[in-house]
């Protein structure tokens, strides 16, 4: 079973459904027979643009029906319509609130309608050395109403990204040489240029392992900031997992405690000291030494 097999394995081709973000690879493809709306941050025409020159097939590109800046994704799609399904693909993980975004979903989902996610595993993809998210800290994303991510978050995505081998992604059971993405003080001139601007900066501001997503959802169904139903759940493939929603509210019970200590053990992925030890001694060591505060290192602007 491929990843498109897992993410469609619910939906209805004939149903209507939007599709969040497809870019060069959408999921649910018009030509394939799915009765679909594309939403997304540019036109077909500019996606196309944007990667001309990537070595990608500009052609999988999808018409776009709605083009999303990044507002509440009901002002966007204000068709009136009411989906049967919603596909995100490597989404949810840089929307700066994801409850609203959620929230949004359901809102122009009918009862029962379909949300279907895939989501990296932190452990498999160059937010390896980053802290998993809180559900503390999405409930205090939609308590500020949220709509950018914050200089701290812009600082975590860029001093602590890596690589393997000098991948940004791998599966598990992978070893190398671990290293740092960005040069030691990229992170500083991040965060200074979060600052001092008000740019959308385009991010992973938040990090999951599958556990401590389920435990985020679980939580925000308890606390009441969600009311939604986890259908489905398939565990990692290559660097990503899945989770499907239906649009009612929450069946059935969960151990709380057992997914919190499943995903303590997920965010230990390194386990013993030798194999932590096989990932780091290699490591690269920065260059020249470069300052946090930004006061010397890249001239460019982090995009």
């Amino acid at each position: 079973m491929n990843r498109n097999d897992v993410i469609t394995a619910l939906i209805d081709k004939k149903g209507l459904g939007l599709e969040i973000g497809p870019s060069i690879n959408p999921i649910a493809r018009k030509s394939d027979g799915y009765n679909v709306h594309i939403v997304d941050h540019l036109s077909q025409f500019d996606l196309k643009t944007k990667y001309l020159d990537h070595g990608v097939a500009v052609d999988n590109i999808e018409p776009v029906d709605f083009i999303w800046k990044g507002e509440p994704l009901r002002q966007v799609v204000n068709n009136g319509l009411v989906y049967d399904w919603i596909i995100a693909s490597h989404v949810i993980e840089h929307v700066p609130d994801p409850i609203q975004f959620i929230r949004d979903c359901q809102s122009i989902l009918k009862p029962g309608g379909i949300i279907s996610l895939a989501i990296p595993d932190k452990r498999f993809c160059f937010d390896f050395l980053r802290f998993p998210t809180s559900s503390g800290a999405l409930v205090q994303a939609f308590l500020e109403k949220r709509v950018r991510h914050t200089p701290g978050q812009v600082f975590d995505s860029f001093a602590f990204a890596s690589t393997l081998d000098g991948k940004t992604s791998w599966e598990d059971g992978s070893a190398g040489q671990l290293q740092w993405l960005h040069a030691h003080g990229y992170g500083g001139l991040a965060l200074k240029n979060s600052l001092e601007a008000d740019d959308y900066v385009d991010l992973h501001a938040w990090v999951f392992t599958p556990s401590s997503f389920r435990l985020a959802i679980l939580d925000l169904n308890l606390l009441g900031y969600l009311k939604i139903h986890e259908e489905s759940f398939t565990l990692t493939i290559g660097c990503e997992f899945f989770v499907t929603f239906r649009n009612y509210p929450p069946k059935g019970d969960f151990d709380r405690l057992a997914l919190a200590m499943q995903a303590q053990s997920e965010g230990s992925r390194l386990g013993s000291p030798e194999a932590a030890k096989q990932l780091v001694q290699h490591a690269a060591q920065p260059a020249q030494p470069l300052s946090w505060l930004g006061l010397t290192g890249p001239s460019a602007k982090p995009g």
